[in-house]
Order: C-alpha cells, then sequence, then structure tokens
C-alpha cells in the first residue's frame, strides 16, 4: 500500500468486493451480543471490519484535511466537503461490534451532532448508543 506523506494510507488503497460490501451493509448495532467476533468460526468477518473502520477512519481525515486545504485557499469557491451522517453511524456500529466502546461512543456522538434534529428517527443509531450509554452506566440521555 502507498503511504502518503503524512504517514497515512490513502482509502483508495483499501479495496473491497461487492460481496464484502454487502456483508458489511447488513451489519449494524443490533447484531452486538449475537455477533461474536472474538470467535473463531467469525475471525473472517472481524478482519472485514476492521478493514471497513480503517477505510472510514482513513475517508473522514482525507475529507478533514481537504476541507481545511479549502479553508486557507483564498482562490477557492467555497467547496464544502461534507461527511454523509450515515457514516458516522456505520462507523459506531463497526466499533460497538468490535466492543471498542469509547470510538463506537465518538462516531454516535458526531452523528447526534450533525443530526441533532433527526437522530431520533434512526432506531439502529438509538439502539447502539443506549447500548454504548449502558456500557458506561451512563443512563441519563
Amino acid at each position: 500500500m502507498n503511504k502518503t506523506n503524512n504517514n497515512i494510507e490513502d482509502p483508495d488503497d483499501i479495496t473491497m468486493t461487492a460481496q464484502e460490501l454487502h456483508i458489511l451493509s447488513e451489519l449494524d448495532s443490533r447484531q452486538y451480543g449475537f455477533l461474536l467476533l472474538n470467535q473463531q468460526a467469525n475471525a473472517s468477518k472481524k478482519v472485514l471490519i476492521q478493514k471497513a473502520v480503517k477505510y472510514l477512519q482513513l475517508m473522514v481525515v482525507q475529507a478533514r484535511r481537504q476541507q481545511k486545504a479549502n479553508e486557507n485557499d483564498a482562490n477557492n469557491q467555497n467547496k464544502n466537503i461534507s461527511i454523509d451522517p450515515k457514516t458516522w453511524v456505520k462507523l459506531g456500529h463497526f466499533h460497538l461490534l468490535l466492543e471498542d466502546y469509547r470510538k463506537a461512543l465518538s462516531a454516535y456522538q458526531m452523528f447526534y451532532k450533525t443530526q441533532a434534529e433527526n437522530h431520533w428517527q434512526d432506531t439502529t443509531f438509538l439502539y447502539g448508543i443506549g447500548l454504548v450509554y449502558f456500557h458506561f452506566n451512563a443512563f441519563q440521555w
């Protein structure tokens, strides 16, 4: 894989098959507790989820860098790069399934921040953030 100047990989270097993308599209917070990624039978799914997390994180970093570069460019015509809010939810789900609760909470909070008006309509988000809050014994909403 190619490395950029800042020792961060390019998201384009991570490739996934259509079958892998289909598997990832079906995963969300509802599989928490049922899909045990530490079991040998689910090792391939764990690797796939880790690969997806890496890709999504690189995509977010790249978008943020592009946004900062656009802010510093005086000739820029206000090109705003936005990250789809569903990206944060999916990242939260993947971290939850990997039992990385702090990162799951961070991703879910980013979704909440970007979708303050409509967050309650996404039931998988509500279930996922509820599980994370339960893990941290934070029962106040």
